[in-house]
Parts: C-alpha cells; sequence; structure tokens
C-alpha cells in the first residue's frame, strides 16, 4: 500500500511539473500584441495596431522604420517558418532534421538554389537599389527579435538554436520559392519514358504530341522514371510548402455593379501549418498598402493600395531543360559537346548534420547545367544527365520587382517592373483605381527548336537545343484593358502572341472555362457574386464526361442511384454522395486504361503530374483509343467494357467501407483537409485539422489532391493559400480576405488556427484600411528607439 502512495504521489508531481511546465512555455512564448518595447534603430516610435484577427497594422514616420518594425512582427509571429524556408533554400535541411534530410540537402544544392541565392544577394547589394536600405531595416529588425527574446517551441521541442539572419536568407526564401513552381524535373521523366515506351499514337490520345527529332532522345531505359521518383521522394520530404496553380480574374467598370475594377485571386499553394502568406498594413508619410509576405521577404507578392492592386497566378511555362551527356569511354571526367570533349566542373558542398558528423560530396556541371542524375544512388553507366533551369542561368531582380509594384502610380510602370522578372514564371494580374485592367506572363521564355520536344530529354552531345537565346519581354503572353472587360488566369494555356507557342505544363482548361463561363453569363457582378464565384464547386470535366460514364451502364440493379447520378450537376459538395462515387470511378476507368500499359511504378509518379489530369478528359472522350485494350489479357476490351468494370468496383469498394445505403455515403467523408506542421509527423498536436471541405481537383475552389485507390481518405495536398478580393469602389472598407489557419505561426497564440474553420465553411474577413476602424483596436504595440 506504502508503494502504491508513494507512486500516486511521483505521478502526481510529474503532471504537476509538466503543467507547470506547460504555463511556463504558454507565458514566456506567447506573442505581446500590446504594450511597449524597445526596437534598436528607430528614429521614432512606431505604432502597431493588431486587429481582430492578428494583422499588424504599422504606423511609422520613415519607410525604414516601417520595415524594421516589420521584420520584428515577422520573427515574433513566423521565425520558426522563416527559419525553416531558408534552410530550405540553402540546402541546410539536415542542420535541424539531421541525417534524414542529407540526400534531400545534396538534392537541393545541385540543383544550384544555395550558390544562386549566394551570388543574387552579392549582386543586388552591389546595384546599391534604393530598395536596399529598407531590407537592410527588415533583417535587424528580426535579428532585433532573436536576440532579446525567447525562441519559438518548435527550438526547444528539438534542441535547436537560431542564426543571425542576413539578406540573403531572403534570396534562399525566394529561390525555394522560385523552384517550388516548376514541374518539368518530375514531368519530363515520365513523358521521357512514356514516349520510348508506347508508340505516338498512345501519346496522341492523351493530347501528349510528342516530338521526335534527331536531338531527342531515342533510346529507352526505365531508368529515365527513376529520376522523377527520386525527386518526387524528396520533394515530399523537403518540409516547405509548393506553390501548384491558382485562379484570378480581374473585371473592370463594364463588368461590376459600381463601376469600379474588382481583383480577385486564390493563389493554389500545399497546405501547411503555418500559413504560406503574413498579411500586414503599413503605413508611412512615403507609402501605404495592404500586403500578403511570404515571411522572411520583407515585401509582397500580394498586394493592394488605394491606387492598384497586383495578383498572381504560376504561368506553368517549361523554364526546365534536361540533357543526356556523352561521356568519353575512358575519361568519366569528359563529355561530348557540339564535336569537342570538353571537362565536366566540379563544386564541393559540405553538409552539417545535426547530431552527426558532417558530410562532404561534389556537384557536377556540364554547359547545360548540374549533373541532376548524380542524385540517384546509382549512376546509369556511360550517361549523365544534366539540367538547364532558366532562373539560375540569369540575374535575380526579383526584390527590384515587387519594390517596383508597391511603388508603382501607373500601370506603366507595373508593366516596366513585370519585365524585370527573368524567374520563376508567374502571370501578374493587375487592376486599379482609373479602371485599368490587366495580365502579363513575366519569366523569360527559352527560345527552342520545337517547343513539344522541350517535355523529353535532349540529346546534349549535339548542341542542336542548347538554350542559347531568349524572347523579348514583348511577346510573353499579355492583355490590357481587353475589349471583353475583364482578363483571368487559371493556369491554362495562354494564346499565341505573334505565332509563338510556349511549351509549358498547363493544367486543364476546366477552371478558365468556368470563370469565362460564370463572367459571360451576368453583365454585372458585386462582392457577394465574387465571393461565391471563388468557392465555386462545379467540375467542366464531369460536367463534360458523367453522359459517356453513364451511358455504359446499361444492365444493372442499381436503378436509383443511376437515377440520381443522371441528375448529379458536378458539384463537388462535401455532404453529397455523388462526387464521392463519380471521382472514384473516374479513377478507376483510368487506372484499369492505362496501368496495364504504363506499369506500377511510372503509373503512380505519373499520376501526380498536370498531364494526367489533363489527359483524363480526352481519354475518355475517344471511343477508339487504344488505350482501352488490356494488353494484360487476350481479350479486346472497349471503352464501355472498362468504364462498366470500374463503376462496379467502385460501387462495390465503396459499399465495402461505407455501408450498402449510398444515401448516407459524403464526399466530404474522404475529401479532408489537415494543415501539417514541419514537424507534424512527431509533434501532431502543432497540426490544424482535420477538416471535410468541399471542392476538388480542377474547380475553381480547388482542393487538389493526387486520385488514390483508397476508399477510405483523398488526402488534400493543395488549395487556395488565401481568398482575396479587392474593390476599388471602397477599397478601404470592402475588400475581403481569408487564410487558411491564421496569422501566427506561434502555437500560444490566439491566431494559430482562428481562421481554419472561416476558412473551411467559406467565409471572409475585411482587409481593413480604414484607419479610424484600426485605431479602435484593443491591442497596441509600441516599439520605441531602444539607442
Amino acid at each position: 500500500m506504502k508503494v502504491v502512495k508513494i507512486a500516486l504521489v511521483v505521478v502526481l508531481l510529474l503532471i504537476l511539473g509538466a503543467a507547470g511546465y506547460y504555463v511556463y512555455l504558454k507565458n514566456s512564448l506567447t506573442p505581446s500584441y500590446s504594450g511597449d518595447t524597445p526596437l534598436n534603430g528607430l528614429s521614432e516610435n512606431v505604432d502597431i495596431y493588431f486587429t481582430e484577427y492578428g494583422i499588424p497594422h504599422i504606423y511609422a514616420d520613415s519607410e525604414e522604420d516601417s520595415y524594421r518594425a516589420l521584420g520584428y512582427i515577422h520573427a515574433m509571429e513566423r521565425l520558426w517558418q522563416m527559419d525553416l524556408l531558408r534552410h530550405v533554400g540553402s540546402g541546410r535541411l539536415s542542420e535541424l532534421f539531421g541525417s534524414d534530410m542529407v540526400e534531400v540537402d545534396k538534392f537541393l544544392r545541385t540543383m544550384g538554389l544555395s550558390t544562386y541565392a549566394e551570388s543574387s544577394s552579392i549582386e543586388y547589394q552591389s546595384r546599391n537599389h534604393e530598395s536596399l536600405p529598407l531590407v537592410e531595416a527588415y533583417i535587424e529588425g528580426i535579428n532585433f527579435y532573436i536576440e532579446n527574446n525567447p525562441k519559438p517551441l518548435e527550438y526547444t521541442l528539438l534542441g535547436l538554436d537560431v542564426e543571425p539572419f542576413e539578406i540573403q536568407n531572403v534570396f534562399e526564401t525566394l529561390t525555394y520559392m522560385s523552384f517550388s513552381f516548376s514541374n518539368a524535373h518530375i514531368t519530363d521523366p515520365v513523358l521521357t519514358e512514356l514516349s520510348q515506351q508506347l508508340d505516338s499514337s498512345y501519346l496522341e490520345d492523351l493530347n501528349i504530341y510528342h516530338y521526335q527529332g534527331e536531338s531527342t532522345l531515342r533510346s529507352y531505359d526505365d531508368r529515365y522514371s527513376n529520376y522523377s521518383k527520386a525527386i518526387s521522394a524528396m520533394l515530399h520530404q523537403q518540409k516547405a510548402p509548393e506553390f501548384i496553380g491558382s485562379n484570378s480574374w480581374v473585371l473592370s467598370g463594364k463588368k461590376t455593379e459600381t463601376g469600379s475594377v474588382i481583383l480577385a485571386n486564390d493563389p493554389h499553394i500545399a497546405f501547411s501549418q503555418p500559413s504560406v502568406w503574413y498579411e500586414s498594413h503599413l503605413t508611412s508619410p512615403d507609402n501605404e498598402y495592404y500586403g500578403y509576405h511570404i515571411p522572411g521577404s520583407p515585401f509582397p507578392l500580394l498586394m493592394h493600395s488605394d491606387r492598384q492592386a497586383i495578383g498572381i497566378t504560376m504561368f506553368e511555362n517549361d523554364d526546365m531543360d534536361f540533357y543526356i551527356e556523352e561521356i568519353h569511354p575512358e575519361d568519366s571526367m569528359m563529355y561530348m559537346h557540339k564535336g569537342e570533349w570538353k571537362e565536366v566542373k566540379q563544386r564541393p558542398e559540405k553538409i552539417k548534420v545535426k547530431g552527426d558528423v558532417p558530410v562532404t560530396f561534389t556537384v557536377r556541371s556540364t554547359v547545360h547545367g548540374p549533373i541532376v542524375s548524380d542524385i540517384l544512388k546509382e549512376e546509369p553507366l556511360q550517361e549523365i544527365v544534366t539540367m538547364h533551369w532558366v532562373t539560375t542561368n540569369h540575374s535575380n531582380y526579383m526584390i527590384e520587382a515587387i519594390y517596383g509594384f508597391i511603388n508603382s502610380s501607373s500601370i506603366e510602370e507595373i508593366e516596366n517592373a513585370a519585365s524585370t522578372i527573368h524567374g520563376p514564371g508567374l502571370n501578374i494580374m493587375y487592376g486599379d483605381a482609373e479602371g485599368n485592367v490587366a495580365w502579363w506572363a513575366v519569366g523569360k521564355l527559352n527560345k527552342r527548336r520545337n517547343e513539344q520536344a522541350s517535355k523529353t530529354f535532349y540529346d546534349g552531345s549535339l548542341g542542336l537545343d542548347d538554350p542559347d537565346s531568349t524572347y523579348s519581354f514583348q511577346k510573353n503572353p499579355h492583355a490590357i484593358n481587353p475589349d471583353w472587360g475583364y482578363v483571368h488566369s487559371a493556369n491554362n494555356q495562354p494564346d499565341t502572341l505573334d505565332g509563338v507557342v510556349y511549351s509549358g505544363y498547363y493544367l486543364p482548361d476546366d477552371r478558365g472555362e468556368r470563370i469565362t463561363e460564370i463572367i459571360d453569363a451576368d453583365s454585372t457582378f458585386t462582392i457577394d457574386q465574387m465571393k461565391s464565384m471563388l468557392l465555386d464547386d462545379k467540375s467542366m470535366m464531369h460536367e463534360a464526361i458523367k453522359g459517356i460514364m453513364l451511358h455504359a451502364i446499361k444492365d444493372t440493379d442499381k436503378v436509383e442511384l443511376l437515377r440520381a447520378l443522371i441528375k448529379w450537376d458536378a458539384t463537388f459538395n462535401k455532404d453529397d454522395f455523388k462526387p464521392l462515387i463519380f471521382q472514384k470511378w473516374l479513377h478507376e476507368i483510368l487506372l484499369a486504361s492505362q496501368k496495364d500499359e504504363i506499369g506500377e511504378d511510372l503509373w503512380n509518379t505519373y499520376k501526380k503530374t498536370h498531364t494526367y489530369k489533363v489527359a483524363a478528359e480526352h481519354l475518355i472522350k475517344n471511343e477508339r483509343s487504344k488505350w482501352w485494350d488490356n494488353v494484360e489479357t487476350e481479350a479486346t476490351e472497349r471503352r464501355s467494357d472498362i468504364v462498366r468494370l470500374a463503376f462496379e468496383k467502385t460501387i462495390q469498394e465503396l459499399s465495402d467501407r461505407w455501408g450498402e445505403d449510398y444515401t448516407k455515403w459524403k464526399w466530404g467523408d474522404v475529401h479532408l483537409l489537415t494543415h501539417k506542421h514541419a514537424t507534424g509527423d512527431v509533434l501532431s498536436f502543432l497540426n490544424v485539422g482535420s477538416f471535410a471541405v468541399s471542392g476538388g481537383n480542377e474547380v475553381i475552389n480547388n482542393m487538389g489532391y493526387t486520385y488514390s485507390e483508397d476508399s477510405e481518405k483523398q488526402s488534400i495536398l493543395f488549395g487556395p493559400s488565401t481568398r482575396r478580393i479587392v474593390d476599388f469602389a471602397d477599397v478601404r472598407n470592402n475588400s475581403w480576405s481569408i487564410l487558411p489557419t491564421g496569422q501566427s505561426g506561434n502555437y500560444f497564440s490566439p491566431h494559430y488556427a482562428d481562421q481554419a474553420e472561416m476558412y473551411v465553411n467559406g467565409e471572409f474577413r475585411k482587409m481593413m484600411m480604414d484607419h479610424d476602424s484600426i485605431k479602435l483596436s484593443k491591442n497596441k504595440l509600441i516599439l520605441y528607439p531602444a539607442d
């Protein structure tokens, strides 16, 4: 009995100790949203009002003071995220997470992210641009916070410290962002293998037109898919969210009820916790704007002011090319290029590893770029693959460009700033108070002999497809004040300009078609209609193919189910059973028709590409495609056979999992959103969710997932990183937004996840810019000069 009592006392003491430690951490780590605190370098006091959802409204007497304060606030709210992003952009994840990240760091350094960020930082500072003092002030604000405040919870739990920030870290963050926009490193190896494994008619049936020229790769080897699989696996591990796609439209006054411009934008990015964007409102005598920052970067990629508004979508242009290099038979450090043997260049790299000894390796490169085949553990004999990436082969003017956006006073100045962005490929969406609407595709576009050939590997030895020149910015797709009264982008293929076709990894036209269908169907729009439009979940593809699918189902005892499916309006509502059936049915059709030709390994990579999405509708509509015949059987299957068998399998598997009563099935039972923290696999309490949500692949409310055979769960990977509407009829009082979780990355903050329920419920909150309303806030933080 005495032993039991002692044990109970020990347990009680442990519980009290843990509770006490939790209270200590909460009290010491919760951000301060009111009071006063010193900040070194300020010329005058800076007043910061935190409104209901933790958005800081920064009032300063100079721009330098406003950016110094912004750096301080970014560190207060998002220091762990900022540190993570710079470690990704420099290939230093092993310093945070240990030896499991060594291969990922090798990959990131081989891609050249860290060396490009370093050279970009040096060049930027040498140009002495007028933005430099503001960037320096921002960095100083970050470092003052680090020096004078406790570190966020993640550092305590992982046993880490944080080093001071420097300007190079800004470029590391932006360079990683640029890299995450690219799709070629996943898609090109897959299409190369498909083009060699199958005859051209198979690819044409998927709307993939393969060019077989004298310098494109002709031999077939399944090791090419290994590049894609290896890169996919490493990108999955690298902890930072990838930029995927986006919607945006800008309506001129002739399309709005008020006669003023409205901009809507929802960049699609992989979900994470904390959210990708940090919102802030900066006011100084020289400038005022409301912006969305990537933490660790001083200037916002999305912004609006009384004068103008900027949104972005991903261009999805092909900015990477791959080359097979011919190696000298007697010297592995020599390669053939344009008739002569050249020496492979080498760059030593050293990776520091948490809890282990450093790892050294060598990055090799040719005239085309880094040898990416070195990231594989087994290098193909007598063959190396190199990669040319447009971004790292041009000077980086991204900071100057974004600074130009927030300080421009005309559409001409915006266009000039946009022209300086060499990478990544973006669509800059624009509207202003004067009634202008515009769209520019930005990024350097390589001139190629044949654009279709760019999606497979080139023969590097001939030099016929070397990236020797680019188009001028004037040749990039764009539209300024079109007669039809609006511009839009949904990552779909842009029109040609002067006959130039731009190779890319464009998404299906579904979202673009739906956007234009809605806008063209109504003469004028209100803000409420814009909100509804951002939440629209009708699938144009499913509307186009559902009749074909249902036509194949004739002999069945499920008459009532078929009647219900026939009436489906192709919307993906979380409480409806019909989208659950159709999404799985479509996937089973594609699986049954393609996997036998493609093979298990390549299929699992192929279904993650944009090409898979683009090809689906084309295949379903083509009754005579070779894909319908299962090559593993003696019979010759037709489309109707595959569609019918896929339907039977779908209903059976869903019944096994969710019961016989299909009316009780719900799309939201499987379509689930969890905002994962970088350490969420271990520290799951830092995750937010999960939530059942409406939407799906390639609808405007693009809650994207990779098709899975699992009837249990279709985990949402990416979606709107914000939903944002700017109304120039009343910018300060009638512009709206929402974030997926919250403003703060600090677990103890009340703003860690205070928007999560609002987001999944389709709610919005004001982007406040009215000074009188802002200054009624109960939370006011005063930063005063420390020196």
